[in-house]
């Protein structure tokens, strides 16, 4: 698993409960509070960090801040290593 710290600011008091930015995200990062007709961000780790909410959002009440320094993997290919320092 990657370990992200991802995150998206979300201005409650612009958010018109459109559901525009719900329904831009394609990765399920982004549910919908029936009953407070405002969007909720979960596993923003799993963002693809796309910002098509924030550009869709006609309001500006989301901004996506990406975790750029989580996008290496940290994992090790020691199997390779020892396959090519045999050879």
């Amino acid at each position: 698993m990657i370990y992200t710290n991802h995150k998206i600011e979300f201005d409650e008091s612009k958010c018109v409960g459109c559901q525009i930015c719900y329904k831009a995200c394609f990765v399920d990062v982004i549910r919908w509070d029936a009953e407070k007709r405002r969007p909720i961000f979960k596993y923003v780790e799993d963002c693809e960090h796309c910002n098509y909410c924030e550009v869709k959002c006609a309001k500006g009440a989301i901004k996506v801040i990406p975790d750029y320094g989580s996008q290496s993997f940290r994992q090790t290919f020691d199997c390779y290593a020892k396959k090519q320092s045999e050879a």
